[in-house]
């Protein structure tokens, strides 16, 4: 699948992963936002869209803060100002979570 979204997109591509299950430490989500901090402000800016694809009670509240903190320190304003630009996005289909489905059968 990475090959397909590389072969389509060439150099504009990047695939960054978070395994919180897998290996000695946990890394989640939100470490991984805040360590490309000044790139996810920049594409934000751009209007990219940001989709979450996760657990809706921990994972993307927790990727919600976190986001609000970047555009906050990234653009130098109060986080209650950054809060209300992730709720825009939101609301304009720019920033969606998507809940992970489990079906299990008997």
């Amino acid at each position: 699948m990475k090959q397909n979204y590389k072969e389509a997109l060439g150099d504009k591509f990047s695939l960054i992963t978070a395994f919180s299950r897998e290996g000695p430490s946990k890394v989640y989500v939100q470490h991984r936002l805040q360590e490309h901090a000044k790139e996810v402000n920049e594409l934000l800016l751009q209007k990219a869209y940001f989709y979450v694809c996760g657990d809706a009670a921990n994972m993307a509240r927790e990727v919600n803060t976190v986001l609000a903190k970047i555009i906050a320190e990234q653009r130098g304003i109060p986080e209650a100002k950054a809060e209300e630009i992730v709720k825009s996005m939101r609301s304009a289909n720019q920033y969606q979570v998507r809940l992970r489905l489990f079906i299990f059968l008997p």
